[in-house]
């Protein structure tokens, strides 16, 4: 509900602010203020909201064969319903005004309308599927694949009129010790509530597409995509199989005069057919991996495409031999623990300095693994208030003959780097960034090891 000063009280706001004679503090003042206006009855409550309108259902997609007799398909989108008007908001409760009061009256409010539902949405006009063996016998056939027309919004509810004040101003006499003076008083009239929102009107449905079969048989249920568990696929081949179909236009020239649909159309071209298995060749056994559920597409090009779960990095090779394709998976690991890693200790001085990362996920017998180092040095001490300042001493890739492999331990021999000894003396204050790309295959990620301290 609205809430808003009389008008006599803004003005003596104002004067307070603008005083410069007298210091009065402002938080008081304005909460005494505030105590000087007061108000009686109920307000109204606002007024229900209407509700949306239903929206249609879409037309019953269907078949229908093309002979040279005359067809009519009706494939009609439903209509959206109307949305419902807003309630009228309720009026307030208006008691009889208190008299000769010393203090200022706010009458009631009105309640607000409600706002109006919105118009539901037209349903959409359904598919047509035509099957004829003579491109002539479409004439014959008459589509309304109209989409339904959309529900209008509904209207907002009037707001009530507030209470009016039976006396909106009056003076009452005070006296004090033998003094008598008159002080001045406002009732303000209630305000109307608003009118409530217009609801929106829905949306109408598009029409229905026609798909064009030249043929007299129906076709039968095609597999385009198949995901199955892992032991599926190994024990023999699969068969999937895609529809073909060509986007084309002038959709009404083909059909009976009179015909609404989509003026693009679907031609269909033919049946693509191919068949899938997986051979497993990977050191660890399949029973390992059992519940891992590959998906086989067969893709508009006639290819095959395999995906596996993300959880996993998987390398193989895929050969072709007919209609049959055939995925070997040669290497899989877990992705989470690719890059499971940490730093081990350091080792000797100078030139022999050498630090060591572990593969705690145990995985570098199948994967390949490559070291980028940034490292850094200081003479300042780390543990003063002042801003310490590191100089790069090495940023690159480690090469091949630094870095020794024991099965999952790296030893990265840092002392043989381009870097003077001096930086890898005992008590050093160094820090070390080591990037680990790790990769299978098609399958990359990227870990980073930091370390600061002193050597």
């Amino acid at each position: 509900m609205k809430q808003r000063l009389p008008i006599h009280l803004i003005a003596t706001f104002t004067a307070l602010l603008t005083t410069t004679a007298v210091a009065i503090p402002l938080y008081p003042t304005l909460m005494a203020l505030a105590d000087q206006i007061r108000t009686y009855g109920v307000d109204g409550r606002d007024g229900r909201d209407g509700r949306d309108g239903r929206s249609g259902q879409d037309g019953r997609s269907q078949s229908v064969r093309a002979n040279g007799a005359p067809v009519r398909v009706e494939a009609i989108g439903e209509l959206g319903q109307d949305g419902e008007d807003g309630d009228r908001g309720d009026r307030p409760s208006c008691p009889a005004q208190p008299e000769d009061v010393r203090y200022d009256l706010q009458a009631p409010d009105g309640g607000d309308g409600g706002a109006g539902g919105d118009g539901g949405q037209g349903g959409q006009g359904g598919d047509v599927t035509i099957y004829y063996t003579d491109s002539a016998q479409l004439r014959q056939v008459l589509v309304n694949a109209m989409g339904g027309l959309p529900g209008r919004g509904g209207r907002g509810g009037v707001g009530a009129d507030g209470c009016r004040c039976d006396d909106r101003r009056w003076r009452v006499q005070v006296c004090r010790d033998g003094t008598c003076t008159e002080e001045s008083y406002d009732c303000r009239d209630g305000d109307p509530g608003d009118y409530g929102r217009d609801g929106r009107d829905g949306a109408a449905g598009g029409v229905g597409q026609v798909w064009l079969v030249n043929q007299a048989n129906p076709l039968s249920a095609d597999q385009p995509t198949l995901t199955q568990p892992l032991e599926f696929f190994l024990r023999q081949p699969v068969s999937l199989s895609k529809h073909q179909w060509e986007t084309r236009r002038g959709a009404g020239a083909l059909l009976a005069t009179g015909s609404t649909e989509d003026d693009t159309y679907n031609q269909y071209l033919g049946r693509l057919e191919a068949e899938a298995q997986i051979v497993w060749q990977a050191e660890r056994s399949s029973t390992t991996f059992l519940a891992l559920s590959p998906t086989i597409t067969l893709m508009d090009t006639g290819n095959l495409q395999l995906d596996f779960h993300d959880n996993y990095w998987i390398d193989g090779r895929t050969e072709q031999s007919g209609n049959l394709t055939t995925y070997t998976v040669d290497y899989i690991v877990r992705a989470d623990e690719v890059t499971n890693f940490a730093w081990g200790n350091q080792t000797g001085r100078g030139d022999d300095f050498a630090v060591t990362v572990i593969d705690l996920g145990q995985e570098s017998a199948f994967v390949n693994t490559q070291f980028e180092l940034v490292y850094r040095t200081t003479d300042d001490d780390p543990r003063s208030n002042r801003r310490v300042r590191y100089e790069e001493q090495y940023s690159g890739p480690l090469p091949a003959d630094v870095v020794i492999q024991d099965q999952n331990r790296f030893v990265l021999n840092l002392g043989q780097l381009p870097i003077s000894d001096r930086y890898f003396r005992r008590g050093t204050n160094a820090q070390v960034e080591l990037r680990i790309g790790r990769s299978l295959g098609p399958n990359a990620a990227t870990i980073t090891l930091d370390w600061e301290g002193q050597l």
